[in-house]
């Protein structure tokens, strides 16, 4: 399957994000089962961009391309390439995992001057059709053909009128011609943008952030072609982006950026000064309030906070892409709690706890303030929240190399763009002189929890400088970054503490409770017939949980629920341990009752073999041991590379622990089920799951582990504190 329609139903079993790529799948889900405003479409898959990088351009995809797009002008009314009411694509990128703005867009596909003056005459607005010309020109020179983006930029300056943009037009494709020039034929310049957006997977910033995000390198990108709809018309269209709660403190309400006749690139590249929503909403309150409808009806949808791009034309909204969408650890752990306290709302607390990682935490522990004696300089928009501290670099190629040597930097750019990455991921804060909350700047700051400041004002981003209210703060200079609050200080002005934040109390209390409540943590509970266990079985699995609901008991036993239940009750009639609210405890007698059993257990064991399995086990001990202190104390600009070294070190201590647990579990039989568990933990930490790996809240890895050590100490005669 090499193109696949998106009003069509996918094949039995098919993972559309992973054929689709993340962008089209969201197209799906908003066409087929929401029924949201968007323009029809088609994908060429990432099965076709595998081959095409390995092989070249597949034999058959041009008729399947031309198929598709005559489906497209079914659908439209309009004709591609041609015609008094022609057809215009956009051909997007979108693999399977998000990787905003480092891939190639190329919009407004199809333009030829026939098509242009088609344009004018149908719009009554000569304006709108040369503006959409130049901007396909401008596009395609450099996204198609690589020539540079300054040379571009500067033959494309024009006085905004229709005789200018024309000329500015004109000279680009000038510019054009000595690299191959822009085809003539509408049907080749849909093929060459797919070209384009499938070799855009392996460029260097794809590349940097795929390394930096640990995404797979194989996967891959789609291309998806869309019919065109035109916030550029008229003075009732725009374009936006709206993400359904607030990306930086996790507030409710809808939160974004709206440009009046502009494109979707004019918004997200932070080149413009952009809105609010509440410009939409003053300049088109109908078109507003069915935007809040559709945020409210997609985070309902996806149980998460959204995304969303949008245009408006003559008046009519059209949704173009949602995802789930990047947040700064702050706003996680608060949009999670609210999300999961709102008892109309289809979140579970068990699942807002799951969906905060370590990591968050971390982050949001580490997030200083500043000196309340220091005086900001500058003053922008709060992108990202946190405080930063290093000196100043304006340029992302010396920001990467100051870090690399272990210096702490703030990047200052006038905007920054996907070809910045290098240095975005090194710096401590990051300053924009334009570019809003949506801006490539602010999306790249929160996801990698980047304290941020956008449209600094009254600034100007010199060679070597950053000169603020006249003030010129020359690189090597310290400054702060207050992401929270939208302040730029001058030297380092960091306060010590971290912030006190009720939400993230609140999931740890939260996280605590189900912990003891069980099971909810990837173990479910055996089925019926399931191993047969004794009251010592289930009184020696209470007594390493601590608290534990019968369902959690039985899940570590690979046992039946209902018996470990029973024989949890008999055990409270016989004054072993009590039932509370959240699961049962052990008793001073349930504790001497298991020791006693611990010491018969141990007298039947032959003592050589037992001492074998532990030392063979506390050989292992120390290595898993340094393995996880190692992962949890990288620095957070090396947590990825930690993961990695992490995961394959666990890989490898696996295979060498299962020997081991089976020869315990041959001299102890009831030890059989940790084989099992240790099997979940680690099937859980591949699939992405960080957590799995130490949390001391659920059946982790290291929660196994620790565990069967209990287990070994005790059989094999030895107490801990030795």
């Amino acid at each position: 399957m090499d193109v696949v329609c998106l009003a069509d139903p996918l094949p039995a079993g098919a993972d559309a994000t992973r054929l689709l790529g993340g962008k089209a799948a969201g197209l799906v889900t908003m066409t087929q089962e929401l029924g949201l405003p968007v323009p029809p479409a088609f994908t060429v898959t990432t099965e076709v961009c595998r081959r095409f990088l390995a092989e070249g351009w597949p034999a058959g995809l041009d008729d399947a391309v031309r198929a598709a797009l005559g489906r497209l002008e079914a659908a439209t009314g309009r004709t591609f390439g041609g015609g008094e009411r022609p057809l215009l694509v956009s051909v997007r990128s979108g693999a399977p995992v998000s990787m905003p703005g480092m891939m190639d867009t190329l919009l407004n596909v199809g333009m030829t001057p026939t098509v242009r003056e088609a344009l004018a005459r149908e719009s009554g607005d000569p304006r709108f059709a040369a503006d959409t010309w130049l901007r396909f020109v401008r596009g395609y020179a450099a996204i198609v053909l690589g020539l540079p983006e300054d040379e571009v930029n500067h033959a494309a300056m024009h006085d905004d009128t229709p005789a200018g943009l024309l000329a500015a037009a004109g000279r680009v494709c000038a510019l054009a011609d000595r690299f191959g020039g822009i085809p003539a034929d509408p049907f080749a310049q849909v093929t060459e943008a797919i070209r384009a957006v499938f070799r855009s997977w392996e460029c260097d910033r794809a590349r940097v952030f795929r390394e930096r995000e640990g995404i797979d390198g194989t996967l891959g990108t789609a291309a998806t072609v869309q019919a065109m709809v035109f916030g550029n018309l008229d003075e009732r269209s725009g374009t936006g982006v709206a993400f359904t709660r607030d990306p930086s403190t996790g507030a409710r309400g809808a939160f974004g950026d709206y440009l009046a006749r502009a494109q979707g690139e004019d918004v997200v590249a932070g080149t413009h000064a952009v809105s609010g929503l509440e410009a939409l909403r003053s300049q088109l309150p109908a078109v507003y309030d069915e935007l809040l409808r559709h945020l409210d009806r997609l985070e309902r949808h996806y149980r998460d906070m959204c995304d969303v791009e949008f245009t408006v034309m003559g008046g009519a909204l059209y949704i173009l892409q949602v995802r789930v969408g990047r947040r700064s650890p702050l706003a996680a752990v608060r949009i999670a709690v609210d999300m999961a306290e709102d008892p109309t709302f289809p979140l579970t607390r068990r699942e807002a706890v799951e969906r905060v990682g370590a990591e968050t935490l971390q982050a949001l522990a580490k997030l200083g303030g500043v000196d309340p004696a220091a005086a900001p300089i500058g003053r922008g928009l709060a992108v990202s929240p946190g405080v930063g501290a290093g000196v100043l670099c304006c340029d992302a190629g010396r920001a990467a190399s100051l870090a690399a040597q272990g210096v702490s930097v703030v990047l200052a750019r006038p905007e920054t763009s996907p070809a910045d990455v290098h240095g975005m991921v090194a710096a401590a804060g990051l300053v924009t002189t334009t570019g809003g909350v949506v801006s490539h700047a602010a999306v790249v700051a929160r996801g990698w929890a980047i304290p941020a400041v956008c449209s600094l004002q009254d600034a100007v981003v010199e060679e070597d400088a950053l000169v603020v209210g006249g003030r010129r703060i020359a690189e090597g200079e310290w400054v702060t970054v207050d992401g929270t609050r939208g302040l730029l200080f001058a030297g380092d002005c960091r306060a010590d503490g971290a912030a006190d934040i009720p939400e993230v109390r609140l999931l740890r209390q939260w996280a605590a409770e189900l912990a003891e409540a069980g099971p909810g943590d990837g173990a479910a509970a055996a089925p019926a017939g399931a191993r047969p266990v004794s009251r010592f079985d289930v009184l020696r699995a209470l007594g390493l949980k601590g608290l534990a609901a019968a369902e959690r008991v039985a899940a570590v036993l690979d046992a039946d629920a209902g018996a470990v239940e029973a024989e949890l009750r008999a055990a409270a009639e016989a004054g072993l341990v009590r039932e509370t609210p959240r699961g049962f405890a052990m008793l001073p007698a349930g504790r001497d009752a298991v020791l006693e059993a611990l010491a018969a257990e141990r007298a039947a064991i032959d003592p050589a073999a037992i001492d074998a399995a532990f030392a063979a086990f506390d050989a292992l001990d120390r290595e898993f041991k340094a393995l996880v202190s190692g992962w949890q104390q990288a620095a957070p600009a090396e947590a990825d590379a930690a993961w990695a070294a992490a995961l394959s070190g666990l890989e490898q201590l696996h295979a060498r622990l299962g020997p081991v647990v089976a020869q315990a579990a041959g001299l102890v039989p009831r030890l059989a089920p940790f084989a099992g568990r240790f099997e979940q933990a680690l099937a859980a930490v591949r699939a992405g799951d960080r957590s799995m790996l130490a949390s001391p809240l659920k059946e982790s890895y290291h929660t196994v582990w620790f565990e069967l050590h209990e287990e070994l100490i005790a059989l094999s005669g030895r107490r801990r504190e030795e």
